[in-house]
């Protein structure tokens, strides 16, 4: 995007050089244009042949498609694209509204609001080009807020990342600048369970700790260390049982 130029405006401009009208076929004529939706979002356009568009605003705008325009069905079938186009771009501003998504995620998204391929492709193009998806910055995010709310191993993160679609390359290099210590973690992460168990039992408490933490997906040599920490702390030793 250039510096001064509309955000909006930027992930709507098509390239005319990707379009191509075909062979010539049979012409119709726009016979009415009506404004649809609470503000005016979508127009409902009527044709001399009985059939019926259904465009947004901004497609029509950007075609300055007027009543008494005469069009022809490859010239259709590019303002459906178009407007697909948009649409999909809409989908994917609305998806990442709430929350940074890695491309797999917007993807997936839009293939269950039945956009063609095609279009999809294009608007994670647009959205990764303007810096809206980027895996690099959606990892880092994720790292941070579970190392902040749900303190995972590694590990663990490195399989969520996977299943989000992150590369490898990208997850290797955020979890080794960004991931917090892994010791610290755990035990921020234990500390709440490790309170609710039964110590009157050595071995069950160290044996539901750790596989509460290595559900977690921590490293055997950490949750040995906090099982060893916590169960200091927590543990029932008044019988001089210690283990």
């Amino acid at each position: 995007m250039l510096p001064g130029d509309d955000p909006t405006e930027a992930l709507y401009r098509s390239e005319a050089d990707q379009r191509s009208h075909g062979a010539p076929t049979a012409v119709v004529t726009i016979t009415a244009l009506q404004p649809r939706g609470a503000n005016g979002g979508f127009f409902a356009i009527e044709l001399s042949s009985g059939e019926a568009l259904r465009l947004r605003a901004e497609t029509v705008a950007e075609h300055g498609l007027n009543v008494g325009d005469s069009i022809d069905a490859a010239a259709i079938h590019i303002l459906q694209q178009d407007d697909n186009k948009r649409r999909a771009i809409e989908a994917g501003l609305n998806f990442i509204s709430y929350r940074p998504r890695s491309a797999k995620e917007v993807a997936n998204h839009l293939r269950k609001k039945s956009l063609d391929a095609a279009a999809r492709d294009h608007a994670i193009h647009r959205l990764e080009e303007l810096g809206y998806v980027d895996d690099a910055a959606f990892a880092r995010f994720w790292v941070e807020s579970r190392d902040t709310h749900r303190p995972r191993g590694k590990r663990a993160l490195a399989w969520e990342l996977r299943q989000k679609g992150v590369g490898d390359a990208v997850i290797e290099d955020v979890l080794a600048h960004f991931a917090g210590d892994e010791a610290a973690l755990a035990g921020q992460a234990a500390r709440k369970r490790a309170a609710t168990l039964d110590v009157s039992d050595p071995y069950k408490f160290r044996r539901q700790l750790g596989a509460f933490l290595a559900r977690r997906g921590f490293s055997y040599d950490v949750i040995a260390q906090v099982v060893d920490e916590l169960w200091e702390e927590f543990g029932d030793t008044s019988d001089g049982v210690d283990v």
